[in-house]
């Protein structure tokens, strides 16, 4: 990394914060920790009735680079436009109140971004799983990609959560903030993927593949609600494909299946088998035998936990396992990610995916749609 390029550029670190009084001193601790010191960090409390606001008061009176916003709860999405409206510095990171960079995010994001053109829109990082107490729980997804990717993240959706992304200022003056009107519908969760996306659809987006943010697991968190979550992410799909006339018939598949593979999980998991069957039908239309080995797959699953629970009454209970997790800042950041690739997101659709990008199928110049019609108006009215 070019230190010395990087250490006086200022970045904007947006913190939206609701109710995250359990959470949100660490998240704020390990913002203060960044070796990057230019910082520029604004925590917009969104309206909470716990603890919220005098965490925030606390650390702002200790820290000068930390200034509080207080707002109506309004939704993440609003939540980041307001701290990117109170802010001036060219680079912006956003960072759920839950969430953990690794010390070194800031510096290795921003170290990877600037020196590249202005066509160089955004830099993503990956993540690890870690638990309420900040324990390293399992890797994320080891997959990533980089330039031209709108094809790519349409289907694989690399960054995986709304802490591992930042993004020059002068992108958000041309493509808007995130979208509130998601929220406003009662699908609210993934405005995140709907940002990156559309970040995509103009611009070149570099990838630091190191699992330098920790992304938080609890029963509290906004995509604990699988419901919302799977209806989120399948309208934030769709409104990408409306927005994308061009996009090649077999990538609005790929997207199509890929969301309705993640909905019917969910829905599934919540035994909701009406909507499961409503994203079994956009799953076999793309691949009978996809939609075959998905049913396969979950009367396994379930057959596998019935034995498990009948062979735990049968036989005596085990002694607790010896906790050896490790804290998520212990974590060497080279230490390599596992995973991601499955039946349906294979090498073989990657590499696919990958020379369509490179050809400019996707690109945005084929277009003839206006830059205004980025932000979605009605995303609740995308087909399930």
């Amino acid at each position: 990394m070019k230190v010395s390029a990087v250490s006086d550029i200022s970045v904007a670190v947006i913190i939206p914060a609701y109710n995250a009084g359990r959470y949100l001193a660490q998240t704020l601790q390990c913002v203060i920790d960044q070796t990057h010191k230019a910082l520029e960090i604004v925590v917009v409390e969104d309206g909470s009735t716990d603890d919220t606001a005098s965490i925030c008061r606390r650390f702002a009176a200790g820290d000068a680079r930390i200034r509080v916003l207080s707002t109506e709860n309004r939704g993440v999405a609003a939540a980041r436009n307001t701290g990117i409206g109170a802010t001036t510095s060219g680079y912006i990171a956003f960072l759920d109140a839950d969430d953990l960079w690794h010390p070194t995010y800031v510096e290795r994001m921003l170290s990877a971004l600037h020196p590249l053109p202005r066509t160089w829109g955004a830099v993503y990082a990956l993540h690890r799983f870690i638990d309420p107490e900040g324990n390293c729980l399992r890797s994320g997804s080891s997959l990533s990609a980089r330039d031209s990717i709108l094809a790519r993240h349409l289907v694989f959706r690399f960054v995986g959560n709304g802490s591992g992304f930042m993004i020059r200022r002068a992108v958000v003056d041309r493509i808007g903030g995130y979208d509130p009107s998601y929220a406003r519908h009662g699908i609210g969760g993934c405005e995140d993927f709907d940002f990156e996306l559309r970040t995509a659809e103009h611009f070149k987006i570099e990838t630091v593949p190191l699992g330098l943010v920790g992304y938080r697991v609890h029963s509290e968190a906004m995509s604990s609600d699988k419901s919302r979550m799977a209806r989120s992410l399948v309208a934030v799909s769709e409104q990408c494909i409306g927005r994308n006339p061009e996009l090649p018939v077999f990538v609005v598949s790929c997207a199509r299946a890929s969301a309705h593979l993640y909905a019917f999980s969910r829905f599934a998991a919540l035994k909701d088998w009406q909507s499961a069957a409503s994203s079994l039908t956009y799953i076999y239309q793309h691949s009978p035998m996809l939609a075959l080995g998905v049913v396969a797959n979950l009367i396994y699953s379930k057959a596998r936990r019935a034995a498990r629970r009948a062979l735990s009454k049968a036989l005596p209970a085990e002694a607790p396992k010896e906790n050896n997790l490790q804290k998520f800042e212990e974590i060497d950041p080279l230490l390599p990610l596992v995973g991601g690739w499955s039946h349906f997101r294979s090498r073989a659709l990657l590499r696919r995916l990958s020379e369509i990008d490179r050809s400019g199928e996707c690109s945005v110049a084929t277009s003839r749609r206006r830059i205004d019609a980025c932000r979605p108006e009605h995303p609740s009215s995308a087909p399930m």
